[in-house]
């Protein structure tokens, strides 16, 4: 008999890993550079699969950048901190499509976090010179080309973030596979003077899949393309058309951690204009923990990769929740 409840047990325990590990986990990564915060560069797949069940995403993302930077057109100071806090809903129509809408917050100021990433970056001896040497107070943000100031901030601003809407729709062609569609939206509702928003109106469209290997390890892969118009922050120098793309992989660590890496880029948003503002890729390491049987706690840290194309650094923490019959 205690063999049969051992046996059991094991068999309920496998099952639940087993419909855990099929599930796409995607980490919640955006460019927290503030002039692409205010784009259209959309959230990554939501998870939430079946029918009738409820996802609520909150998330909290602090990020700090100090650089100076010139190309042949002009050159950008950058010495700020920026804190996005995010909420998403999503809901599953049926087992395969998903509607969602996500709204926030951005702040820019100064924060906690330019002091420990100086300390870190001396340590490892890398070449970001600038922290501390600025000689100008933070927060400070000027973009200059052809010798003209197209964008100056000088002091801390908070404002709501963008609106994001999508639909995706999603399909099983073989085995521990998925694979699915994205169409989305940005509308704008937050302030351009203070760099929470663009003031732009952008659509997308993406393809991904994610898929179960070894039995418990996760991989995924998506590519879109964002069409955008209107920016009013940098206007003449806003591109309309960018690519974006992300690929993942998460396995389960000791007791019920789970960690994963993920690799976020897109293209350049803005032309002729130094490499902060050109193509950016976010090197993401994350944590999971469940917290219960419908919650999952997230911890998150992104390194720009390469440097000096985006933020220095941001640390993410974050709930996932769902609710359902499922």
């Amino acid at each position: 008999m205690m063999n049969r409840h051992r046996n059991l047990a094991l068999a309920l325990i496998l099952a639940s890993s087993g419909a855990l590990a099929d599930a796409p986990e995607w980490l919640p990564v955006r460019d927290q550079n503030p002039f692409a915060l205010g784009t259209g560069l959309p959230l990554p797949p939501p998870s939430v699969q079946h029918t009738g069940d409820w996802q609520v995403d909150a998330q909290v993302a602090e990020a700090n950048s100090q650089l100076l930077e010139h190309s042949a057109h002009g050159a950008i100071v950058f010495g700020a901190e920026t804190r996005e806090s995010r909420l998403a809903v999503a809901r599953a129509l049926d087992d395969r499509w998903t509607l969602r809408a996500s709204v926030g917050d951005v702040w820019i100021g100064t924060g906690f976090l330019d002091g420990p990433i100086r300390n870190f970056h001396r340590l490892i001896g890398a070449p970001r010179g600038y922290r501390g040497r600025l000689g100008v107070d933070t927060p400070f943000i000027r973009v200059v080309h052809d010798g003209a100031v197209l964008y100056a901030l000088d002091h801390a601003t908070q404002d709501v973030a963008p609106l994001l809407v999508d639909a995706a729709y999603r399909w099983s062609a073989v085995e521990r596979a998925n694979f699915g569609i994205a169409f989305g939206a940005k509308l704008p509702l937050g302030g351009t003077r203070g760099l929470n928003d663009t003031g732009s109106t952008g659509v997308h469209a993406a393809a991904f899949a994610d898929a179960t290997i070894f039995d418990v390890t996760q991989v995924g892969a998506r590519i879109g393309y964002l069409h955008e118009s209107g920016n009013e922050v940098l206007p003449s120098l806003a591109r309309r058309h960018v690519a974006f793309g992300d690929v993942y992989l998460r396995t389960p660590l000791l007791g019920d951690w789970s960690a994963q890496l993920q690799y976020d880029m897109h293209g350049a948003l803005y032309r002729d204009l130094p490499s902060f503002l050109g193509y950016a890729g976010i090197l993401t390491v994350g944590l999971s923990h469940p917290l219960g049987a419908r919650a999952r706690l997230l911890l998150s840290l992104s390194e720009d990769v390469p440097i000096a194309h985006t933020q220095d650094v941001a640390l993410q923490a974050g709930v996932e929740m769902r609710f359902g019959r499922n």
